[in-house]
């Protein structure tokens, strides 16, 4: 049985934002260890390190913007990751994909000195295209497999009508990480929003227009209960071994019944039969 790890953005359902809180609850529901992301890394280094070994949990790795891997690569050191991941950026045209390509190798050569590897983490806008081939594709070809590697949200890919075991196959070796996130049904290719051109609220929150928001929705709708997607875990976790596939990490969009918590804790019982 591997080990299994949560993505704490999983809590983020309006109600659970204490990451003290969080990182027990993740502990007593049985997860290995955590992938963190934005409120989670306000919390003092000591502190956090206290927390993770109080409660048994490694840091595989944390989800940030582009523009903060070089700030935050002391942080992820201290705490013994050895990934350190861009969540999403938006590529709104193809120079800007191949502009991206680049700065994943730069920043990729940057972590590598200090040992660890950037990855980037695709939705379903990563296997859309703005002309004979997909972004993911070209981000695949661009970038240096020393240091750049790819945490594959298999939830998305199938969503977005790809195969993850085909695309794990025909990328053998790039695939760092696996987001085991649950689609009941292909939505296709969302697009990018470009978050420097949406206007902001007086706090500086985006505000998204009735399309973004049904989009959105719809998005975390298709968010089922463990074991009742479209992903094959067991013969995805044995494709995925296969290739070096370092861990994986559980992702929750939305609760379909009762609290997060006990959502998040149905989903690593299933998991734990199949991973």
């Amino acid at each position: 049985m591997g080990k299994i790890n949560l993505q704490m953005y999983s809590f983020m359902d309006g109600e659970h934002n204490d990451t003290r809180e969080n990182l027990k609850l993740a502990s007593q529901m049985g997860y290995d260890g955590v992938e963190l992301f934005g409120p989670n890394l306000e919390l003092p280094l000591e502190e956090l390190k206290g927390l993770l070994e109080e409660y048994h949990l490694d840091a595989i790795s944390m989800h940030i913007n582009t523009d903060q891997v070089l700030e935050r690569l002391p942080y992820a050191k201290a705490l013994g990751m050895k990934f350190i991941g861009i969540g999403m950026q938006p590529m709104m045209n193809e120079a800007e994909v191949h502009a991206f390509a680049q700065k994943l190798n730069e920043l990729g050569e940057a972590c590598h000195k200090e040992g660890l590897m950037v990855t980037y983490h695709n939705h379903t806008q990563e296997f859309g295209s703005y002309g004979k081939e997909r972004i993911i594709d070209i981000l695949m070809k661009e970038t240096n497999p020393e240091y750049v590697g790819f945490e594959l949200d298999a939830g998305w890919c199938a969503a977005a009508g790809v195969n993850p075991l085909d695309f794990i196959r025909q990328n053998s070796g790039r695939i760092c990480l696996v987001h085991v996130k649950e689609s009941s049904e292909e939505i296709g290719v969302q697009k990018y929003v470009d978050f420097e051109k949406i206007e902001k609220d007086e706090n500086g929150a985006p505000i998204f227009t009735p399309e973004m928001k049904a989009d959105m929705e719809r998005a975390k709708s298709i968010n089922c209960p463990a074991g009742e997607g479209l992903v094959d875990w067991k013969a995805l976790k044995e494709v995925a071994d296969a290739q070096g596939c370092a861990a994986y990490i559980v992702e929750r969009e939305r609760s379909y019944a009762g609290s997060r918590p006990e959502c998040l804790k149905a989903d690593i019982d299933y998991y734990r039969t199949v991973i």
